[in-house]
């Protein structure tokens, strides 16, 4: 199940056209699309793929099928005798699946990883002064000697008639 979520969400495949699929049926055809990238075509075994993407044999068929009647992939049949075949050969034929992996492969650089700062992180050219204020200078968080003193409308209104019970108003007075 995890093999499976992984090759969905590789990233292989549009939004588009990934929300017409299952999401076995979505992780069988990010690794057509995966084995298109690297060999410009998906030459692997029903039996071989479906155990690489971690799906059953009938998955891997119904998602390569269901990709043929849509007009994403070609699917070239190469029979040998009558009881002999060789695979299967997938080709995807969709321009915005193929423009979709275009676009992905324009981050490596020909075969290398991206270059990234000595340092790592993102940093700016130009910095923008940001002043940290300390509250302990500006003189607005001074500690008050009581918690009257703190509230000002209770240093206003003289005696504060907070009641905390049934008794507590008798012994205010």
């Amino acid at each position: 199940m995890e093999r499976r979520r992984r090759w969905a969400a590789s990233g292989r495949l549009p939004p588009g056209i990934a929300a017409r699929f299952t999401l076995a049926e979505q992780a069988v055809l990010a690794l057509v699309a995966a084995e298109t990238v690297r060999r410009k075509d998906c030459r692997l075994a029903v039996g071989h793929l479906a155990a690489i993407v971690g799906v059953a044999e009938t998955t891997v068929r119904n998602a390569i099928r269901e990709a043929a009647k849509l007009g994403l992939v070609t699917v070239e049949e190469r029979r040998v005798t009558g009881f002999r075949n060789d695979t299967n050969i997938v080709r995807i034929v969709s321009g915005e699946w193929t423009s979709w992996l275009r676009l992905a492969r324009k981050g490596a650089v020909r075969g290398t990883h991206f270059s990234l700062p000595q340092k790592g992180g993102c940093k700016s050219p130009q910095r923008t002064p940001t002043q940290v204020l300390d509250l302990r200078e500006s003189g607005k968080t001074e500690p008050k000697e009581s918690c009257r003193e703190a509230a000002d409308d209770l240093k206003r209104s003289g005696l504060a008639g907070i009641h905390a019970g049934r008794g507590a108003g008798r012994a205010m007075r």
